[in-house]
This record gives structure tokens, C-alpha cells and sequence, in this order.
């Protein structure tokens, strides 16, 4: 039963996307500094789920298996695309904009694990564990 739970799968599917931005978004807070690095982040998650250029379907390929459990890091696109303006040696980091996303990949990391609280409340309380 749990484990035909599309509910689940797409919160934990949405906070493994918002731990993998919160990750681009680290690393180009670390290179802020460095010549010519050009920042980068990852689709939205919508965009990821509604079928981006890989796409993603929540519907189980096997019995058993969850969707999305092969991890989605290897199939979230990075855009660099319209980061805004350069430093003169090449840099497209700014610390401002990256902390502006970190609030946001968090926001939606916090979003997606209440989700997955209160299903998983909603389970024990149909059980009567609640």
C-alpha cells in the first residue's frame, strides 16, 4: 500500500530536488571568487515534473519499486542560462541572487518534507496509530 503511495514518492522526489539546488547553489557561492566560473542551477521542479526534456513519471516501472528511486540527480538539467551580468574576469556569481535561490531551495525542501509528514500521518491515523 505504501509503496503505491504517489504522494510520498513526489514529496521525497521534491525534497531530493530541492537537496540537489541547495548543493549548485553551494558550489557557486564557493567559486564566487574563482576566474571565469559561470553559475549554474537546476530546473524547477515543476518543469521537472511535467516533463522537462528527460522528464519524469511518477507511475512505477516495476512491481515494488518507487518512482524516482534510481535518484534524480543525473536527470535534473543545470541552467546557467540568464545568471545577469559578468565580473570583468569572467565571473556570473552573485551572492545576493545565490542566497535569494538558497532561501527559495529551502522554502520548497521545508515544503516537501511537511508533505511527507502529514501523509505519513494520514497512513497511522487510517491505521489507527494516529
Amino acid at each position: 500500500m505504501i509503496e503505491n503511495n504517489s504522494l510520498l514518492s513526489m514529496a521525497a522526489s521534491a525534497s531530493r530536488h530541492a537537496a540537489v539546488r541547495q548543493t549548485v547553489i553551494a558550489q557557486n557561492i564557493a567559486n564566487a571568487d574563482t576566474p571565469g566560473f559561470v553559475a549554474q542551477d537546476v530546473v524547477s521542479f515543476s518543469q521537472f515534473v511535467s516533463g522537462g526534456t528527460e522528464g519524469f513519471d511518477i507511475r512505477h516501472t516495476r512491481a515494488g519499486h518507487l518512482a524516482g528511486s534510481e535518484g534524480i540527480e543525473g536527470r535534473l538539467l543545470i541552467d546557467s542560462s540568464a545568471q545577469g551580468a559578468t565580473t570583468p574576469d569572467g565571473n556570473s556569481v552573485s551572492i545576493e541572487d545565490q542566497m535569494v535561490r538558497a532561501a527559495d531551495a529551502r522554502r520548497q525542501h521545508d515544503l516537501a518534507l511537511t508533505l511527507y509528514r502529514k501523509s505519513l500521518d494520514l497512513i497511522r491515523i487510517g491505521l489507527g496509530r494516529g
